[in-house]
């Protein structure tokens, strides 16, 4: 073979191109597929010109695939198809940091004017403190129940009250969550990107 001649090789996953260099620059080319031979920068620097653009896209998708030994553009469902399990996985973690920030920022106004913080560990809290509450009355043990609107100190409770205002607290969650599970499901039956990107998760829609 003349010396200045380089040879083109693709690395494959089925299909679809996910790498391209040349002889010149490969130490060893097992696993590697033929495609190509000439000189000049399109075969020696194989990488940067043999192909309109790089093979494989910023987030590793192909671009490329091989077809009867030619490198042919993959069609954008083709491409779609590949980056939607994690387009559906990166959406799903969002809608439930989206969900966390959601009961953080928005608490329950209650019966008496206040708001109270319906997050997971505030809820956590205020099942500790009833049960506590609970267990003392039953066993005539001396308690101090008290519980705090957001921002305000603890004030003294009864537990009837407390107990209603832990049920509202669960009834708002639970609302929420199972929105977020709704959303969830529909966002992995997704067949397309265009399906996945048309579903909104909007917990101010939840009443």
């Amino acid at each position: 073979m003349d010396e200045n001649v380089s040879i083109v090789y693709v690395l494959l996953d089925g299909d679809k191109i996910i790498d391209i260099n040349s002889s010149d620059f490969l130490e060893s080319t097992d696993g590697w597929t033929a495609i190509d031979e000439g000189a000049g920068d399109k075969y020696k620097h194989a990488y940067l010109h043999y192909l309109p653009g790089r093979p494989c896209a910023e987030d590793g998708t192909s671009l490329w695939k091989l077809v009867d030994g030619i490198p042919t553009e993959r069609t954008s469902e083709e491409i779609d198809a590949d980056r939607l399990p994690t387009a559906k996985a990166i959406k799903i973690i969002k809608s439930k940091e989206d969900l966390e920030a959601y009961l953080a920022s928005h608490p329950l106004q209650w019966t008496d004017g206040q708001q109270y913080s319906i997050t997971r560990e505030k809820q956590q809290q205020l099942t500790s403190k009833i049960l506590s509450a609970t267990v003392a009355a039953q066993t005539s043990t001396p308690y101090a129940l008290t519980w705090n609107a957001t921002g305000e100190e603890c004030t003294s409770w009864r537990l009837e009250n407390l107990a209603a205002l832990a049920y509202a607290i669960d009834a708002r969650v639970t609302a929420l969550v199972s929105y977020q599970q709704a959303k969830e499901v529909a966002i992995n039956a997704a067949q397309t990107m265009a399906e996945l990107e048309a579903i909104e998760v909007d917990y101010d829609t939840v009443v």
